[in-house]
C-alpha cells in the first residue's frame, strides 16, 4: 500500500508502532488500557515474545519500533512503568524483545 502517488523503489519498510499489551505488576486494572491485557509478568512476557517473535519472522519489514517504553497515565502497555521500573526482571524483558538469544 502506498499514498498517494508514491512509487515503490525497495524502500525499506519499518513497523513503527507496535504492542499494546497492558499489564499493571500489583496494581488496579480499571481505567487502563491496552488492545490485550496480561495476567501476570510470566503472561506479559510471553505475549510480548510472540509479537516480537512474529515481527522479526517478516521477511517485508526492514526493523520495528515497540511501542512503548513506559507507561504513560492510562496507557499501562509499556515496558517499564511510569517510575520506569521494569516489569518483570529485566532479563525476561530482554529475551522477549530480542527473541531466545538473548
Amino acid at each position: 500500500m502506498l499514498v498517494g502517488g508514491a512509487v515503490d523503489a525497495g524502500q525499506p519498510v519499518m513497523l513503527t508502532e507496535f504492542g499494546g499489551v497492558s499489564f499493571q505488576p500489583g496494581g488496579e486494572r480499571e481505567g487502563s488500557w491496552g488492545y490485550t491485557a496480561a495476567e501476570d509478568a510470566g503472561d506479559w512476557t510471553a505475549r510480548i515474545a510472540a509479537l516480537d517473535d512474529a515481527v522479526r519472522a517478516s521477511s517485508f519489514l526492514a526493523g520495528s519500533c515497540y511501542t512503548q517504553l513506559t507507561d504513560t497515565e492510562q496507557e499501562t502497555n509499556g515496558l517499564l512503568d511510569a517510575q520506569r521500573r521494569p516489569k518483570a526482571p529485566v532479563e525476561d524483558i530482554r529475551r522477549a524483545v530480542r527473541g531466545g538469544a538473548g
